[in-house]
């Protein structure tokens, strides 16, 4: 049976969990890798090496420094300026790895599900299928909130994190593939049927005996008349 590409055969309570997952995979690509908390405390020092500074922002790649603006002799954040690789005073352990992987794995999850929830914008799905793309977008939620084992990182524990705004971003994340994947598992929504297309010209039914013509030598036998003149 071939397959056929056809809009919205499920109707539009598929974009639903389809736009959903998009945001949520977009959230989570947010980030730049040194904006997922705010850290004070020792370690700010370490990595700066000036006790005036009072805060980094840090991500699972690298941390951004703010700079004191002139006019309102701030601290701020030049999100335009470099991330910076953390030195030796930093400390990569376990939770810090496992939180990395489990952020990237939830991207690849959640962004293969938002995609394949899109087909369904112009393929029909069985209920299996359906289903299948719930799991795919529910397992996204779930790694993205274990990604905040990375709180329990060694340089979390000898200084403060706060959230911010990679961290936040994903919150957003799982939410978004945690709710597109209840509208998943609570509605399976039944594709239309097609109607078979009717030709809408006028066409005469004839049956094979009015369409045979007569056989030269048979009794009675008689051509039918011709439909226009000729000559005319």
């Amino acid at each position: 049976m071939p397959v056929e590409c056809r809009l919205l055969p499920h109707g539009g309570y598929t974009l639903l969990p389809a736009v959903l997952s998009t945001m949520a995979w977009l959230a989570s690509l947010a980030q730049d890798g040194c904006d997922y908390v705010r850290v004070t405390g020792d370690v700010v020092f370490d990595l700066t090496q000036s006790e005036y500074v009072p805060f980094i922002e840090a991500g699972f790649n690298a941390y951004r420094k703010p700079i004191l603006t002139e006019d309102d002799k701030e601290w701020a954040i030049q999100y335009t300026g470099q991330c910076y690789a953390y030195n030796d005073s930093v400390e990569i352990d376990g939770f810090w790895k496992v939180a990395k992987g489990l952020a990237f794995l939830a991207l690849v999850f959640g962004g293969g599900g938002a995609l394949f929830l899109w087909f369904s914008s112009c393929f029909v799905f069985s209920p299996g299928t359906w289903r299948w793309a719930g799991y795919e977008v529910f397992v996204a939620s779930f790694l993205q909130g274990l990604s905040f084992l990375w709180f329990r990182t060694e340089m979390c524990r000898d200084n403060t994190c706060s959230l911010f705004f990679g961290s936040k971003s994903d919150i957003v994340a799982a939410v978004f593939w945690f709710v597109s994947a209840l509208l998943i598992f609570v509605k399976y929504p039944t594709p239309a049927q097609r109607t078979p297309e009717t030709d809408s010209g006028d066409e005469t039914d004839l049956n094979d005996t009015e369409l045979e013509l007569p056989v030269a030598g048979e009794s009675g036998a008689q051509l039918p008349p011709p439909t226009h003149d000729p000559g005319a």
